[in-house]
């Protein structure tokens, strides 16, 4: 322990058991590393990578006292001069030199590159002679860790990249920094626990012609909407955790002691609701080329050009995050509206319960007015979980007697194969009796971009001299 400026060994007690070596250096190091480190932040420790010759400068003294000789005079100069030299080096450092990490950009899609820049800096009056960087981040084929140097009081800065090819939430950071002497004697760790959320959007493509629930105008029709905003209200009802609270109905919610909003008359074109299958049992494929990640993109597509268009229609989003989590993102118009649908839809993840199950359980928030979009991978009408617990049920019976209560429904089918189209003409046939359109689109299909936008990214290039010139290039992302 430490008490002023005395240091002591306190040995583990052994009762009456000699002490290997081993087990000296590793109490040796303890004792040692408490006074190392005094007065340094809690993020920055120095170790010792080589104690044993240590071991040596007792014998050397004792053999000085015994049979005196210069070279155990040399002997201890040498070591002492070295440890104090190495520590001297790192302890120098351990408050001079600073690391700084910074992203380029904060939209990232799928497909996109991310860039961060690093800056090592050293106001020391000695030398980085080398530092090892280690990042833990964990987005994929990310390596931005390398080994670099650094003169005194001078700065060096290197970037790394990476194509961002899958859509998800991530996280840069923490990163560790090591320095040492020139004698491999001590290493300096510098921990930073500094993190940054990335968020990777889903791509947003131009999809064949999707025809949209029957019983809605389109776009170019002739809309009903009245001159000051939504219709007066046709009836009540209990309110749900998506409502707006503008259209509670204070009178009947006094009345009867709960919360009741007004349900409004809307124009023809109608709220639009995108229903996404993540039941793991009946997806198929990986990586871009799986009918998941295929419906992922097919469902920002949809909201995309519905919010894009002239007549303003509201769209939400009903699906389940990672595990059994509702994700519920009520009906509205705008930009604003589409990126929290792509927000959404970047961490999902399949889950286990099965789509009849899910729109039966979804009825309350669904409404009864408005238009329905089914995207699912499913070629057969019955899909259960298989658990034993819950019973195949039919989806399509789901969609119909949603329809039954109001909502006008489509269906767009995502195929592993091409096959898989054949197998689908049984359920095709049965929307059909109730005026339900089924589209089809293959996993896999490579679709052309349609949310794009422009940046602006630094170029380093080397000449033949040796040099380097750096210029701004002016480029069109999605």
């Amino acid at each position: 322990m430490v008490n002023g400026s005395r240091s002591s060994i306190i040995l583990p007690p052994h009762s009456g058991i000699p002490l290997t070596a081993e087990q000296i250096v590793v109490s040796l190091a303890t004792s040692l590393a408490k006074v190392w480190n005094r007065d340094l932040p809690p993020n920055v420790r120095i170790s010792a990578r080589i104690l044993w010759p240590i071991l040596i400068a007792p014998i050397a003294l004792i053999n000085q006292l015994v049979t005196p000789h210069p070279i155990w005079i040399v002997l201890l100069i040498a070591i002492g001069g070295l440890y104090t030299i190495g520590y001297y080096w790192v302890r120098s450092q351990a408050q001079t030199v600073s690391l700084r990490r910074v992203r380029v950009g904060v939209l990232l899609v799928a497909g996109d590159t991310l860039r961060e820049e690093f800056d090592l800096r050293n106001d020391s009056n000695l030398p980085v002679l080398w530092a090892e960087f280690f990042d833990q981040s964990n987005l994929p084929d990310y390596q931005p860790g390398r080994v670099v140097a650094c003169g005194a009081n001078s700065s060096y800065r290197w970037h790394a990249e990476v194509e961002c090819r899958r859509r998800g939430v991530y996280q840069l950071g923490p990163h560790q920094l090591t320095l040492g002497d020139p004698f491999g004697l001590f290493t300096l760790s510098m921990q930073f626990d500094q993190t940054d959320a990335v968020l990777i959007y889903p791509r947003v493509a131009h999809l064949p012609q999707v025809t949209l629930p029957q019983g809605n105008t389109e776009g170019a029709a002739r809309r009903r909407r009245p001159l000051w905003g939504a219709l007066p209200s046709a009836s009540v009802r209990e309110h749900q955790p998506t409502d707006s609270l503008r259209y509670i109905h204070w009178p009947v919610t006094a009345h009867r002691g709960v919360l009741m909003v007004k349900e409004l008359e809307i124009e023809p074109s109608g709220a639009v609701w995108i229903v996404l299958d993540l039941n793991e049992r009946v997806h198929a494929g990986e990586g871009e080329q799986s009918t998941l990640e295929t419906a992922i993109v097919a469902a920002a597509s949809i909201a995309a050009e519905l919010l894009n268009r002239s007549d303003r229609r509201t769209v939400g989003l009903l699906t389940l995050a990672g595990g059994q989590q509702l994700t519920v993102l009520a009906p509205q118009a705008g930009q604003a509206q589409l990126w929290a649908i792509l927000a959404a839809l970047a961490p999902v993840q399949p889950t286990n319960i099965g789509l009849a199950e899910f729109l039966h359980n979804s009825l309350a928030t669904l409404g009864r007015r408005g238009s329905l979009i089914v995207i699912t991978p499913q070629t057969t009408m019955a899909a259960g979980n298989g658990d034993g617990e819950h019973p195949e049920q039919d989806w399509v019976a789901e969609v119909v007697h949603l329809q039954a209560l109001g909502l006008a429904a489509s269906v767009l089918l995502i195929t592993a194969a091409t096959a898989e189209e054949q197998s689908a003409e049984g359920v095709r046939m049965l929307l059909a009796r109730y005026n339900i359109p089924l589209q089809t689109l293959q996993a896999g299909t490579r679709l052309p971009a349609a949310l794009t936008f422009r940046r602006k990214r630094k170029v380093i290039r080397s000449t033949p001299t040796g040099g380097a010139v750096t210029y701004e290039v002016d480029e069109e992302v999605g």
